[in-house]
């Protein structure tokens, strides 16, 4: 608790662009994102990449409710910028997702926390990562990264190397405009409207999505991939500080 707590932060900091531009996105590396993870899945004796996700603590990891396997095994991959190979892999002894989830909206409260057997030594290429309070909203229209191995096209192949992309905010009064009463306040959109081709897509799910170094959201659920009419939607964390705190000990 004391790590997480020492990377609360209350007040809202100023956007920091990213030096690179998933769809649309550039190589990155890891020691540039030391806190994101792969969550990789078993499928029958072959483990594979399915969802990104965010190191709070030694032990927890944060992602999105979706991205929880309730009937087979997962793991973490931290420290690597390669997909499924290299690094530190450390099973999930449990998790918890929000009791909200899905219970009033579709994806709504689409987040979870991972508990690890083993805890993660920090270094250059792990470390945890910082969370805003309870409540602190990012403005509209400010410049955000995400970061993840997921497909760099529609129907395309996750990528062997991270790879991080800048979008922007768009507020909650036109992103609901867009999409209806799908979204929530719990929700924080992203995207390049009315041009597209930078985004999350498939597999990006539960990873990051920053503010500056702060996380901000983490990707739920889109229609397409870097679509120009449609923002990706995101779990906003800050909706979800306290649950955060009083869960991940």
């Amino acid at each position: 608790m004391a790590i997480l707590a020492l990377l609360l932060l209350t007040a809202t900091a100023s956007a920091v662009a990213a030096t690179n531009r998933i769809v649309g996105g550039a190589d990155a590396s890891i020691e540039t994102y030391p806190a994101i993870v792969q969550i990789e899945y078993l499928n029958s004796t072959t483990w594979s990449h399915g969802c990104g996700g965010n190191i709070l603590s030694p032990t927890y990891v944060l992602t999105a409710a979706h991205c929880v396997d309730e009937d087979d095994p997962m793991r973490i991959r931290a420290g690597t910028s390669y997909r499924e190979t290299g690094g530190t892999v450390i099973n999930v002894e449990s998790y918890l997702i929000h009791p909200d989830y899905n219970k009033f909206v579709f994806l709504d409260a689409d987040i979870a926390l991972l508990r690890l057997e083993q805890a993660l030594v920090y270094g250059p290429s792990i470390q945890p990562v910082a969370i805003y309070a309870q409540g602190i909203e990012v403005p509209g229209n400010s410049a955000v990264v995400f970061a993840g191995w997921g497909d760099t096209q529609p129907d395309g192949e996750p990528s062997t190397i991270l790879q991080d992309v800048t979008v922007y905010t768009v507020s909650y009064e036109q992103c609901r405009r867009i999409y209806g009463r799908e979204v929530t306040h719990n929700m924080l959109c992203a995207g390049v409207l009315g041009v597209g081709g930078k985004g999350v897509c498939f597999r990006d799910s539960g990873g990051p999505l920053y503010y500056g170094n702060v996380l901000v959201g983490l990707p739920s659920w889109h229609l397409g991939c870097a679509s120009k009419r449609y923002p990706g939607v995101n779990t906003k964390v800050s909706a979800f500080t306290d649950w955060i705190v009083a869960n991940a000990v």
